[in-house]
């Protein structure tokens, strides 16, 4: 994924007049670590940037910082934390390390907080002067021993950044999480200290989304819609397409920290909020570009190496090439730290920067220690030198490295005394605990996992049959059937921790008793003739029966031709019967199958062969082989796969592409040469590698589709000299390249019963409270690749959006089904997203609101038998957020009053003594919860009477 930002050492016209001592704070963050097993004891962290230009003399002098530990100790709710380290990171910016370490007195919730006065000046978003508002933040653990130890996520890039006017601006903390827990991210307001007495923050009120500061329109960097500021929830990546006004911005986002509980939920059990300050300037430099590698996926053991390029078009500009991230074992200051277990990556690049291109190597011999759920997410980052009058520019690359538990090795199976021996080389050496598990199936796959696969796919059809030890080797597989064909593999699961494990991806395969049988044939072509969805057609072909003796087995001779959907399909259906003489001049090894769907169907067929009625068994089953692809931009991305008893490995395999100006006319692009199941890829790019017949490169453009259709080459390993080499075609497949152009944002609109419309027993129906959300998509020069929809929503008029839905690319409507608290009222907005996975900006956003609606009883029955016992709003009341009531007898004295979020009186006065029969006055007060978070309070009166 492609991260672009822009960093410089920050432009001093900013920064024009020295202001007081106290104006210096810049961005930074609360982390925490857990130091002890055995008490609750953790390491707290308190990072702070500050301003060397305007704030210098504030920050010397800044020797120690109230922290605040989210407890009271005898009274004491704060204490002076020293500061522990100073580094300067750049000629403006200092970084400031206070520490301490907190004992905390029982599991629970603590709120982990520091406020300081105050910060810099001149941020724009912020209220004016902003160097009078305090600089706050806050973090949050949650300590409870059922889910086990559990320390913050460190953040290690630094959170001081540069924008360019006009240019998407995108920013990466560098969480790295050292217990491998899941982070999910939410963009928030920064705060400001509220109480200097406790440590509470609130948000500043008068912030201004860094999206809507400028002249309108306020344009992102495609000029197709408004300008948008966002933090996608699962990578961090905080994207401002595009800024428009140069100045010093402050924003603010939320880290959550998940982990999965021992019933398979996830349990929210922290949370960081970072404050950070961005650099808006203008700028004539062109970016330096960057080449990684896609996500990778690993077996723990395995050592991962690839090269990092960095260009620059800018003549005579040097570069500088780098990378970061927790797999280094270096912080944000680049100083050692201890993020991952031993052997962490190295990243070579020269130290110092030099003319374009600059390449860097990066290198890890993984260990069984680094398998963790989570992926390793790795920066790239490279940035020119355009000289002392021009904006310095970068490029960043994030890639994702999944580690995975290895899978055993070197399984066999061999006919043993009582059933199916297995055996496998002994684990890798791991520190952890585990277990091996034993799966069957009945027949071979022929099947090859995803690098990245955990555990054994269920359309596989295989079943678990035992369980061993880690460090055991083999296992008895006591009830399979002597004589039958059988596909074994292992997983093996390893624990991460007391609560989470993770499976391996599945051991190659061993089939016993499928070795080529003398009598009987073999299946050597399944290969596509037409592709068609509706009269597609396969040719089958198939041997002699091998080494057959007609005199010791006397015919009339048949085959039997079956087949079944899918690659591991096994259900299949009788399709053909074929008499033989076992004449060689007879054509009845061949079957023309027709009436298929070819264009979105694999098959897979077997051959059964029968001497005078009695079958003498199977042939090995094979599938046609599949081709697909994805889009990228003016290229293709084609793989294929097939299930088959002969080998297609380590050979030349033949990609043809058609001819734009002759249909139906394929030419040779490509000869590949794979080597495993994950090698059948190539990507078309329009180059023709394949001369021998002619050059046939073209320029792939955008939304145009090229069709494709691929030839495999294969042999029995013990029948190749006989058979020789055995060629199948896939079904042509077509695909269209796709720019990253995002999509137009959907126009969105919103209807409901609407409160006001509905009487108070409507309010019972159990889905009385959904918003039925429709939208529609432009189509006036807007792409049309749509794979889904996003569906967002925040709770109040001004409030953050969260997803809260999803429909594909086709499904143009949702209904949110919200419950009677909160009601209709909410705000939405729908994204669009493209083939390629490019988001479009926010639809028109679209609100609902409740009303004040609720009604009272004018007599009750306290009398206990169960029937209007208490006093309490009519037929299902709605929308109530706090609620409270006031009872007065005939003379005016108040007898009964209470407050919640329900009002349930149950004729007592506030001794608990009922009140006797009578008439008597209520004043309820209620807040409703509105589109507007503080909604006002509505009071009602009337006469209730009680009888007993």
């Amino acid at each position: 994924m492609k991260k672009l930002y822009i960093f410089l050492f920050f432009c001093l016209a900013f920064f024009q007049s020295l202001k007081t001592l106290a104006t210096h704070l810049r961005a930074g963050e609360i982390t925490a670590v857990r130091i002890s097993s055995t008490s609750l004891t953790y390491r707290v962290t308190i990072t702070t940037y500050t301003d060397e230009i305007n704030g210098k003399q504030a920050n010397d002098a800044q020797e120690d910082v109230d922290f605040y530990p989210g407890f009271s100790n005898n009274g004491v709710v704060s204490y002076k934390v020293p500061r522990k380290e100073e580094l300067l990171i750049s000629p403006t910016t200092k970084r400031n390390i206070y520490e301490t370490v907190v004992t905390y007195p029982a599991p629970g919730v603590y709120h982990l907080s520091c406020g300081i006065v105050n910060r810099n000046d001149n941020t724009i978003n912020l209220p004016q002067p902003s160097d009078s508002i305090s600089w706050f933040v806050q973090s949050t653990i949650v300590i409870n021993a059922s889910f086990g130890l559990n320390s913050t996520p460190v953040l290690l890039n630094i959170p001081i950044d540069s924008a360019a006017v006009g240019t998407t601006f995108i920013h990466n903390p560098g969480a790295f999480d050292i217990d491998g827990d899941s982070l999910s991210y939410r963009l928030a307001v920064p705060l400001k200290d509220a109480n200097l007495a406790n440590g509470e923050g609130i948000v500043i009120d008068g912030y201004i989304d860094p999206s809507l500061v400028g002249v309108p329109p306020i344009l992102n960097e495609a000029q197709t819609g408004p300008a948008t500021f966002k933090i996608d929830a699962r990578t961090g990546d905080l994207v401002w397409d595009a800024p428009q006004k140069p100045g010093q911005y402050n924003v603010a986002f939320v880290i959550e920290e998940w982990r999965k509980a021992p019933d398979g939920s996830s349990i929210r059990i922290g949370s960081i909020e970072r404050d950070m300050q961005i650099i808006v300037v203008e700028t004539e430099n062109n970016r330096p570009e960057l080449e990684v590698p896609d996500d990778l996926c690993i077996e723990a053991g395995e050592e991962l190496k690839f090269t990092v390029r960095a260009t620059d078009v800018d003549a005579g500009q040097q570069i500088k090439l780098t990378s970061s991230g927790g797999v280094y074992n270096k912080d944000a200051a680049g100083l050692d730290a201890q993020y991952v277990p031993d052997d962490p990556a190295t990243f070579t690049a020269p130290a110092l920067p030099q003319l374009s291109p600059v390449e860097g190597t990066f290198a890890w011999l993984t260990n069984c220690d680094h398998v963790r759920q989570q992926a390793y997410d790795v920066l790239f980052k490279v940035e020119d030198e355009p000289g002392r009058f021009n904006t310095q520019l970068a490029d960043i690359k994030t890639i994702k490295i999944n580690v995975n538990p290895p899978s055993p090795k070197g399984l066999t199976a061999e006919e043993a005394e009582g059933g199916v021996q297995l055996s496998w080389l002994p684990y890798a050496q791991c520190n952890r605990m585990g277990r091996i598990f034993v799966f069957r199936k009945d027949g071979c796959s022929g099947l090859n996992p995803d690098p990245c696969q955990e555990g054994i796919p269920a359309g596989w059809s295989y079943t678990q049959i035992g369980e061993v030890g880690l460090n055991d080797t083999e296992f008895l597989d006591e009830t399979a059937e002597k004589g039958q064909i059988y596909s074994y593999r292992l997983v093996s699961e390893l624990d991460l921790n007391t609560f989470v494990s993770m499976k391996s991806a599945p051991s190659a395969e061993f089939c016993i008793g499928s070795g080529l049988q003398d009598g009987l044939p073999i299946l050597t072509n399944v290969t596509v003739e037409e592709t068609n969805n509706v009269n597609g057609e396969i040719l089958v072909k198939w041997s002699r029966p091998l080494n057959f003796d007609q005199d010791q087995t006397p015919g009339p001779y048949m085959y039997k031709l079956y087949r079944t959907e899918g690659l591991g399909g096994d259900s299949y259906v009788e399709i053909a019967t074929v008499n033989t003489n076992l004449l060689a001049a007879d054509a009845d090894t061949v079957f023309t199958d027709s009436g298929l769907n070819t264009t979105d169907n694999v098959y897979k067929y077997k051959l059964e062969f029968f001497a005078a009625g009695e079958s003498l068994g199977e042939a090995p089953p094979a599938s046609s082989v599949r081709l697909n692809g994805s889009p990228d931009d003016r290229k293709l991305n084609l793989s294929w796969v097939g299930n088959t008893p002969w080998s297609n490995d380590n050979f030349t395999h033949y990609v043809y592409r058609e001819d734009q100006n002759q249909p139906g006319q394929f030419h040779i692009i490509a000869a590949v040469d794979v080597a495993g199941p994950n090698t059948y890829s190539f990507t078309d790019s329009g180059t023709d590698q394949f001369l021998d017949d002619g050059d046939q490169s073209i320029v792939l453009e955008n939304n145009v589709d090229y069709c494709y259709k691929v030839e495999t080459v294969g042999v029995y390993e013990n029948q190749g000299s006989v058979m020789g080499e055995l060629h199948n075609f896939s079904q042509i497949f077509c695909l269209a390249p796709a720019d990253r152009t995002p999509p137009c944002p959907p126009v969105l609109s919103l209807t409901n019963a609407g409160c006001d419309n509905m009487d108070q027993e409507d309010f019972c129906a159990s889905n009385a409270f959904t918003n039925n959300l429709t939208w529609t998509n432009p189509t006036t020069e807007c792409r049309e690749d749509l794979i889904r929809h996003n569906v967002y929503f925040a709770r109040y008029e001004n409030g953050t959006f969260n997803q809260v839905g999803i429909t594909d690319g086709k499904t143009k409507r949702f209904d949110h089904l919200k419950n009677n608290v909160d009601g209709f009222a909410g705000c939405y907005y729908v994204t669009a997203v493209s083939v390629l996975n490019v988001e479009s900006a926010p639809s028109n956003v679209v609100c609902a609101d409740n009303c004040e609606k609720i009604a009272f009883p004018n007599v009750f029955t306290p009398n206990g038998d169960g029937k209007n016992d208490t006093f309490e709003p009519m037929n299902c009341p709605a929308f109530v957020k706090h609620i409270s009531y006031e009872i007065y007898n005939r003379q005016g004295l108040l007898l009964a009053e209470g407050e919640g979020e329900k009002l349930s009186w149950d004729g007592r006065d506030n001794n608990g003594n009922p009140v006797s029969a009578g008439t008597f006055f209520y004043r309820v007060k209620v807040q409703f919860n509105r589109l507007e978070e503080n909604s006002p309070v509505y009071t009602y009166k009337g006469y209730l009477e009680i009888i007993r």
